[in-house]
């Protein structure tokens, strides 16, 4: 009963973030060296061209839809970028719900499960892959300015969970007796 408790609770802290998040993720042709540098050059420069029309976003509903506005444009600049570096792989860009596993991301870490994100998948999309959360805006943080003293950033409040502990009573009461 108590392991279906702690699965439950887990599973239920999974589906809260999953519901205020959008990945952006970026799947390379290959591991080769080459693949998984242009697969960085292409996160590059998506990340580049999208930080400005994420800077004004204050909901997941507003990020999809510019989201949505932009898959063309995702499409392309992607593909402008294989052909700058002399690769004829196919640029796809689509957005849905896809399985991430646990991932750490600085201080934050999301648990395993399913995830809203914008998918990039380079070639035979068959390389390790690079991802972060596109909203709230996470992978634009260099972009970010000096917050004032008593500002905060935009859209974190999200995370206000990252401090969870996930923890078995019973566990913490043997280590009382022993």
């Amino acid at each position: 009963m108590l392991m279906i408790s702690f699965w439950s609770y887990r599973t239920y802290v999974q589906h809260e973030f999953a519901g205020e998040l959008i990945r952006f993720h970026v799947i390379a042709n290959s591991d080769s060296f080459a693949d998984q540098t242009l697969k960085l050059h292409v996160r590059d420069v998506v990340v580049e061209e999208m930080k400005k029309r994420f800077s004004v976003v204050n909901s997941r509903q507003e990020a999809e839809k510019i989201v949505a506005t932009n898959m063309a444009e995702i499409q392309r600049i992607a593909q402008e970028q294989v052909r700058r570096e002399g690769k004829e792989y196919p640029v796809e860009v689509v957005m849905g719900d896809f399985y991430f596993p646990t991932k750490s991301y600085g201080n934050l870490t999301l648990p395993a499960g399913d995830y809203h994100a914008v998918r990039v998948v380079i070639g035979e999309g068959k390389g390790q892959n690079w991802w972060c959360v596109l909203f709230p805006p996470l992978c634009f943080v260099d972009s970010v300015q000096t917050l004032e003293k008593n500002d905060t950033a935009q859209g974190l409040k999200v995370f206000e969970k990252d401090n969870l502990e996930f923890r078995l009573k019973c566990v913490d009461i043997l280590k009382i007796f022993s």
